[in-house]
């Protein structure tokens, strides 16, 4: 992000358009509902801006621009179309501290006008930072499409109930929790109808009402792209106080939250010296103590909270505690990395049943390596990196053909995801030749046979690259 958008207080401010065409039209047109104080500078003016200008008792300066035109303004507008005075513009704003408009061209430009939604009070600005005015007139579209003309009555409603909310509830988060309450409630349909008795009597109960309990979500960030959020996941991320995460859960992902949340990180790193069990003990206690404190707690677990995230073990806590909770499921990482690999996780002939297994054996337990062996099914192996040999000498020891096909998914769903295909005989070795980086994900059965690669199996393959798709299995 290059530019900071801002709404700017024009109203009664000295503005400049310099040109006096139809692009300098419609800037001033913008600019007159405002409330702006606009003067034009040119030296050849369209009839109908002329009039305009009239009409709207703006004068106009019938000559070529100078340099001193820019001094005392808030805001000046380049729409010559003619690139040296264009730039004489921006130049003469550069050095008297002025912000300046060029119209088409941003780089020359401190000041960009976005695409506008306009629900007064309530305006949405897209900029594309000069790049695509296209693109940023089809989002305008899309959000107009969004946002009904009722949402200016109700800010202005809130706005007249602002100080009074603000004299009753004395600290920010209470009152952002309030507001977010009133925002869920029926007064929004109210106001929207006209009735503000109704709205009244629904804002002064709930301002009555005992204020409501902190609560932990457990949510499932899903494989790593954030376009696979699902809506309440966003909703709850968009709401969230406080969020303790994973390490797996990426940037793109945190992207996606409150911008004022605290977002703790409290994912396991290598030499921290505290046990697994210490550091689960310590997130359980981490999670009441900002539920009792009223506050809205996010726990973000990569892929769904409940498959090998330790939801079970929050889950207990939570309950033996008394805290309430709620979890919002996510797309668990076995299901993006097929997804992504084109690989069906069952099929009519081939895979009747799938079964998710994990690479670390918890406390020396050790899975049931003959059924697990069993063709006729799919194995999803989640955090089997570093135990993948091991893994496929077992299932080959307890009767799984060498040939099984096999492929371990490196990043699923991330730029840089990567993917090696092959057979459990030679799976090891492959991924150990290929270097592929954690979080890996490995399919065995003969579905993996549908692996999406033009290059022949066995080799790897970057997702960019890829293009063809086997369609029958070995």
């Amino acid at each position: 992000m290059s530019t900071l958008p801002l709404a700017l207080k024009l109203a009664s401010q000295p503005c400049l358009v310099v040109g006096g065409g139809e692009v300098a039209r419609r800037k001033i047109e913008t600019l007159l509902a405002t409330g702006a104080s606009v003067e034009v500078v040119a030296t050849s003016v369209d009839q109908d801006l002329r009039e305009r200008c009239r009409s709207a008792g703006i004068a106009i300066r019938d000559r070529p621009f100078e340099e001193r035109d820019v001094v005392g303004r808030v805001l000046v507008v380049a729409a010559t179309g003619d690139a040296a005075v264009n730039r004489a513009v921006q130049q003469a704003g550069a050095k008297h501290h002025v912000l300046v408009n060029c119209v088409d061209d941003a780089e020359h430009s401190t000041a960009l006008f976005p695409a506008v939604v306009n629900r007064g009070p309530v305006t949405v600005g897209i900029s594309t930072e000069g790049t695509s005015p296209t693109l940023a007139r089809r989002l305008r579209e899309r959000i107009e499409a969004l946002l009904p003309d009722s949402v200016g009555p109700l800010a202005r409603y809130l706005g007249s109930r602002r100080n009074h909310i603000k004299a009753a509830l004395a600290d920010t988060p209470s009152r952002q929790r309030f507001w977010d309450q009133v925002l869920d409630s029926e007064l929004a349909d109210a106001v929207g109808r006209g009735d503000l008795d109704a709205a009244e009597e629904t804002l002064d109960s709930m301002l009555a009402a005992a204020p409501s309990p902190g609560i932990v979500s457990l949510v499932g960030a899903g494989p790593g792209d954030p376009d696979l959020l699902t809506l309440k996941a966003l909703h709850r991320l968009q709401r969230a106080d406080v969020i303790y995460h994973d390490k797996l859960v990426g940037a793109a992902i945190l992207d996606r939250c409150r911008r004022d949340s605290r977002r703790i990180d409290v994912g396991r790193r290598s030499g921290d010296g505290l046990a697994v069990a210490s550091r689960q003990a310590l997130i359980n206690d981490r999670l009441e103590r900002d539920a009792r404190r009223g506050l809205r707690v996010v726990r973000l677990k990569g892929g769904d909270p409940l498959v090998f995230g330790r939801g079970g073990e929050e889950i207990e806590a939570l309950v033996e505690r008394g805290v309430p909770f709620e979890v919002v499921p996510g797309v668990t990482a076995g299901l993006g990395c097929a997804a992504v690999a084109g690989i069906p996780l069952t099929h009519r002939r081939w895979a009747q049943s799938v079964r998710f297994v994990t690479g670390q054996v918890h406390q020396g337990a050790d899975p049931d390596w003959p059924e697990l062996a069993k063709p006729g099914q799919t194995l999803v192996v989640y955090m089997g990196l570093g135990a993948l040999v091991r893994l496929c000498d077992r299932l080959m020891g307890a009767g799984a053909a060498p040939t099984t096909p096999a492929a371990a998914i490196s990043k699923a769903t991330l730029p840089g995801q990567r993917m090696v295909v092959g057979s459990i005989g030679d799976l090891g070795a492959l991924v150990r030749a290929a270097a592929l980086e954690g979080p890996v994900t490995t399919i065995i059965g003969r579905v993996a046979s549908f692996a999406r690669t033009s290059q022949p199996q066995r080799q790897v393959t970057d997702f960019e690259n890829s293009a063809a798709h086997s369609t029958k299995p070995a």
